[in-house]
């Protein structure tokens, strides 16, 4: 596997996974609440855990761009 297939793969995991602890904690803050949210509140965690989510996946691309500029 070459170097970007390392990275992508890297990145696909570690995405996974902070995908899968953000809507967790989501969906639990939401049944902690446990009012009548009207779809509004929720909707507005949804999209702050979708920014979250993008801008670390973003980051992580971006850090290990340096990283490789750094090696040569």
């Amino acid at each position: 596997m070459g170097e970007l297939s390392d990275r992508l793969l890297i990145l696909l995991i570690a995405a996974t996974g902070l995908l899968v602890l953000l809507v967790g904690w989501e969906l639990a803050l939401v049944e902690a609440l446990e009012m009548e949210l009207s779809g509004r509140v929720e909707a507005i965690l949804y999209v702050a855990v979708i920014v979250v989510f993008v801008l670390v996946v973003i980051s992580v691309w971006i850090e290990t761009e340096r990283i490789d500029e750094d090696r040569d």
